[in-house]
């Protein structure tokens, strides 16, 4: 298990014009903690978390939290897990950083950097329902046999207009698809 999702991460140079683009899209700020070193907020439409970070970053992430993350370090290299980057002293926030089989960037953390806001049933939200976090992939198996390793469950599949598969798991839905575009979140309207 990787853990429960906390948010999209997403590098935003300047933060203040990012974080007005979310709030025209009908997201809410969340009181953040002062665990990172760069200036981070994060923002919320009920359903979905966003954190926008004052850092250079490939990509976005998909961010877990993931307590007692320093022995489980060791669990990820036995699932052959290729670890990019760990930070796991006694004097620093705990953090792993590694990539599913498409390449889409993965970190876990010790603990939140936010607790969940609350949402007021009568804000609007510009992009209607998250539906899915989708990401492109070469290969839908060894996508998915990457993330069932880690407790997602496929949920929903097809062929058009091109093969897929939707997965679920602690707080996250993700899309599979064998197709070329830029992973990012998908929307459905109502």
């Amino acid at each position: 298990m990787l853990g429960q999702f906390l948010e999209f991460s997403f590098s935003a140079e300047p933060l203040a014009r990012a974080f007005e683009f979310y709030r025209a899209l009908g997201f809410q700020p969340v009181t953040v903690g002062d665990q990172l070193k760069d200036p981070y907020v994060a923002l919320s439409d009920g359903g979905v978390a966003i954190g926008l970070h004052a850092r250079p970053q490939e990509g976005p992430l998909l961010t877990f939290v993931r307590p007692q993350l320093r022995d489980y370090s060791r669990a990820l290299r036995r699932a052959g897990v290729d670890i990019e980057h760990a930070a796991l002293a006694d004097d620093e926030f705990n953090q792993i950083l590694f990539s599913d089989p498409s390449g889409q960037r993965i970190a876990l953390l010790e603990a939140r950097t936010f607790t969940p806001g609350e949402w007021n049933r009568h804000n609007v939200r510009a992009c209607c329902e998250f539906l899915e976090y989708s990401i492109p992939t070469h290969s839908l198996e060894r996508s998915r046999s990457f993330w069932e390793t880690f407790g997602f469950a496929v949920v929903a599949n097809g062929e058009t207009p091109q093969p897929w598969l939707r997965l679920a798991g602690r707080g996250l839905v993700i899309g599979l698809h064998r197709a070329g575009f830029r992973a990012g979140l998908s929307f459905q309207s109502e």
